[in-house]
């Protein structure tokens, strides 16, 4: 009897942003992984500062089994099959609310270091307010985005629900529009605290491009992940944008942290630019100039105190 050979089921189209999504999102949480222990071998902040880290740490570890656990059901149980796509895991659900809450810790920590930097300023705390209010909708969008995987769990993945797509464009799009106006607010604000000290110039400089690089790139995520998901219907590339921009988060939220580290050299530490005033003093001794005059040299030292960001 001859053997049957088949090329098999090509399930690329379905599964490769899935697959390839989650291969990235695995390195960036080996990066976050690296940059917790940085954090917390390194610095010795107060409880809550910890707690909250611990608790960022945590969820992003949690999110990344419940994503390994979903594609493990999709992939090998009902292997070669598409109908398990038809539904959503409840794990899966599960993860985006943890996305939710990791995109809202990050968001709101951004918050308090304006809320700080600002010094109750009243333009500069109505800003504040903005972004933080921006933090608050896009969670309410995502636990209502979360509320609906649940109840219409059928109409997630495949055969998209209308109330679905409703509150996930919701939630994504006031995510970017904080990650937006904080970059904007935090670039302007250390941009007129720029002086003329050279140390403090280049200190200042290097926290507007970390700060740019950062919106840039948490926006850029979200910006595609908001066009993949209503361009592309019928994708699931969408998916791979999903499971990462929760890792651009977390580790973004390490790495202002761990951004002390070097700053820390130059934080609270007078910055020494000295000016030599010399004046010459005449010595009347014996009634008579003397023909060499005394110089005194008088030191101005000029402090600057960079605080943290």
């Amino acid at each position: 009897m001859a053997n049957i050979v088949t090329d098999g089921i090509d399930l690329t189209g379905q599964f490769s942003p899935i697959f390839w999504g989650f291969v990235v999102s695995l390195v960036l949480g080996g990066i976050t992984i690296l940059q917790a222990y940085i954090y917390f071998y390194r610095f010795n902040d107060r409880l809550e500062i910890r707690t909250i880290a611990a608790t960022m740490l945590a969820l992003d570890v949690v999110s990344s089994a419940l994503v390994a656990q979903s594609i493990y059901y999709y992939l090998l149980p009902h292997f070669g099959s598409l109908e398990p796509l038809s539904s959503v895991t409840p794990e899966l659900s599960a993860e985006c609310l943890i996305s939710t809450i990791i995109t809202f810790i990050s968001q709101m920590y951004f918050v308090y270091q304006l809320y700080i930097l600002h010094h109750l300023k009243r333009i500069n705390i109505m800003f504040t307010i903005l972004i933080g209010v921006g933090a608050c909708l896009a969670l309410a969008g995502g636990i209502a985005c979360v509320i609906t995987m649940y109840i219409f769990h059928h109409g997630v993945l495949s055969n998209r629900n209308d109330m679905f797509a409703i509150f996930f464009g919701i939630a994504k799009a006031f995510g970017a529009f904080t990650d937006i106006l904080a970059t904007v607010c935090m670039t302007v604000f250390l941009k007129s605290s720029i002086t003329g000290v050279i140390e403090t110039k280049k200190l200042l400089n290097n926290l507007i491009q970390f700060v740019i690089q950062r919106g840039a790139l948490v926006t850029l995520i979200q910006t595609l992940l908001l066009i993949t998901f209503f361009a592309a219907p019928n994708s699931l590339s969408w998916f791979a944008f999903h499971v990462n921009v929760t890792k651009l988060y977390a580790n973004t939220f390490f790495a202002m942290l761990n951004g002390r580290d070097r700053r820390e050299k130059r934080r609270m530490t007078a910055r020494n630019d000295s000016y030599n005033l010399h004046f010459t003093t005449p010595d009347h001794s014996r009634g008579e100039l003397n023909s060499q005059s005394s110089h005194s040299v008088i030191n101005v030292t000029k402090s600057v105190i960079v605080a943290d960001v």
